[in-house]
């Protein structure tokens, strides 16, 4: 590493994406010129309220304009909150190297053959012992627990100072071969870190969560009860508990039968990287479900958070292809509602319910889903064994990052050095002192249609919110430049907005007074008058008169011809 004048020379920290809400989690660590990337997620869009946007990710602006500065991207697990950006994200700038662990880099390659226009791309395998080191960085890896194997969190060295990004994690003392790596983050601590950038989902969530050795064992109550058809939902991603339940299934007889893509695309993945060690003759398809009886079966199935298309909500509604619900099937959810998500679920719950089904569902009283994210003492314990200098909550509404400021603060943290910043706010680290700066990149939302990234994203909105509530008026007009004049009427017709024909007064009415104010327009100037100003007229005056008369504001669309 050189050391002639670099410690004049500030070392940044920033967030793209996973500041103040829930998904597209994008971290970056720039130093002169090395960019290093930690992790590129996606946001599941809310339809009712980004019509016809299936997800958002971060802006990738800012990485493309330095683009000869990004020397890797790091992903820390396969949640798709961690993932999901990635191919949008190397259709945008060639990323020199990506470093992920064996069971991510399995299911980020799954994900990428989905985008045909991308070549197959090499990745880094890193582990516990993998040790990167660049010209500004020096970089180690340590193992957390979370609801999904193979993650991890990431240690940066730099002369500016120590920075620790603990990905996302929990601590449960009953896991096996999935524990946090506690010596290890204790060894990082005596290395006197001075950034700890830390996820703040459950920071509002007091004292320990539950063991997934809890939640295990009652699951296996519940499936070894049920005396017909077992229908279970989980995050597809949460192969650990999968893993177990398949065991169970197996153990009590039952034939498993995988219901959703992800669900069939990450246990596939698991089974090839060596995770999950289970004969293939135990899995049946779900067109011969109806080939078993009913006490041989579980269903494993995606669609646990309400999700329209997933094949939980296929079944509910009766449009499954070849699973029919019946009375004597126990659905199992283990299961919480993500923030956003509440209705969708109630929803689902209440049309499984009219079936006559047994529903399972995680309460107080019956534990039978852990949360994968940190609860208030597991980041207080975070906290103790990296004793950081300064604290930058990540990963979480604002109340959430509030929430970490707190519990950083009574475990003995400076409340100044709790530093929350916003997507796209630098964080400069000089000579270990860490200031938020007022530089501030392009943090807006992108949004995805279909595989595609939508550049006028903001527009784009703003048009389908007004054709899904106004509608649109579409205006076609005879010019003679030469003369000064419109031949003819103006043709209007209408969209979603309201029927001209039982409005025939009003629609002539606005057609008279967009030729009148066009002529007056022609005439008036001593140069032609572009299509623009004609088109201004042709929205101001129809503007005018829908909103008086039917208190809506429609798109218009105008469209001249030159005679």
């Amino acid at each position: 590493m050189e050391t002639e004048n670099i410690n004049q020379i500030p070392t940044y920290i920033y967030a793209l994406g996973g500041v103040e809400e829930i998904g597209k989690n994008m971290y970056v660590v720039e130093h002169d010129n090395e960019i290093f990337i930690i992790d590129c997620g996606i946001k599941f869009a809310d339809e009712s309220v980004l019509l016809g946007v299936n997800a958002v990710i971060c802006p990738f602006d800012y990485l493309l304009e330095n683009k000869d500065k990004v020397k890797a991207l790091i992903v820390t697990h396969a949640h798709e909150d961690h993932i999901g950006g990635i191919p949008y994200l190397l259709k945008t700038l060639p990323i020199p190297k990506i470093y992920a662990a064996k069971l991510t880099a399995g299911i980020i390659q799954k994900k990428l053959k989905e985008h045909k226009e991308l070549l197959p791309h090499h990745f880094e395998h890193f582990d516990d012992n993998t040790k990167i080191n660049s010209k500004y960085f020096k970089i180690e890896f340590f193992r957390v627990c979370h609801s999904i194997p193979d993650a991890f969190g990431v240690y940066i060295e730099t002369i500016n100072g120590k920075i620790v990004s603990t990905g996302d994690f929990r601590f449960d003392f009953c896991t096996q071969g999935d524990e946090s790596d506690i010596l290890k983050m204790a060894d990082f601590g005596r290395r006197e870190i001075d950034v700890l950038l830390c996820e703040s989902t459950n920071a509002d969530t007091p004292g320990f969560s539950m063991s997934e050795r809890f939640i295990i064992d009652e699951l296996r109550r519940l499936i070894l009860k049920a005396k017909g058809r077992i229908i279970l939902s989980t995050f597809a991603s949460n192969l650990g508990r999968i893993e177990e339940i398949i065991e169970i299934a197996v153990k009590a007889g039952r034939k498993i039968c995988l219901c959703g893509r992800s669900m069939e695309t990450n246990i596939e993945t698991s089974i090839n990287v060596g995770f999950l060690n289970v004969n293939q003759s135990c899995f049946i398809e779900s067109r011969d479900v109806s080939q078993y009886k009913d006490e041989e079966v579980i269903i494993l199935s995606t669609g646990s958070q309400g999700e329209e298309m997933a094949a939980l909500n296929q079944m509910a509604n009766g449009k499954h292809s070849w699973i029919t619900l019946k009375p004597s099937d126990t659905l199992i959810l283990s299961s919480n509602p993500i923030p956003g998500n509440y209705a969708a679920v109630e929803q689902l719950v209440n049309k499984m319910y009219k079936t006559g089904m047994t529903i399972f569902q995680n309460t107080p009283t019956r534990k039978i889903h852990a949360s994968g994210h940190a609860t208030k003492q597991e980041q207080q314990l975070m906290f103790k064994l990296i004793n950081p200098q300064y604290i930058i909550p990540i990963h979480g509404e604002f109340k959430m990052l509030k929430a970490l400021k707190i519990n950083a603060v009574e475990s003995g943290i400076n409340e100044n050095n709790v530093i929350q910043i916003v997507n796209g706010q630098k964080v400069q680290l000089l000579n270990r002192v860490l200031t938020p700066t007022d530089q501030f990149i392009d943090s807006n939302e992108v949004y995805v249609d279909g595989n595609k990234i939508n550049s006028d994203s903001t527009n784009v909105l703003k048009y389908r919110r007004v054709l899904s509530q106004d509608g649109v008026f579409n205006v076609t007009m005879l010019v003679d430049r030469e003369n000064k004049r419109v031949l003819d009427l103006p043709v209007i017709s209408t969209r979603g907005s309201f029927y001209a024909k039982t409005s025939a007064p009003l629609i002539t009415k606005i057609a008279y007074t967009i030729k009148d104010g066009v002529e007056a327009l022609m005439k008036r100037k001593n140069y032609n008058v572009n299509n623009n100003e004609i088109r201004k007229i042709a929205e101001n005056t129809t503007g005018i008169f829908v909103w008086k008369n039917k208190k809506k504001k429609p798109l218009v669309r105008t469209t001249i011809f030159d005679v």
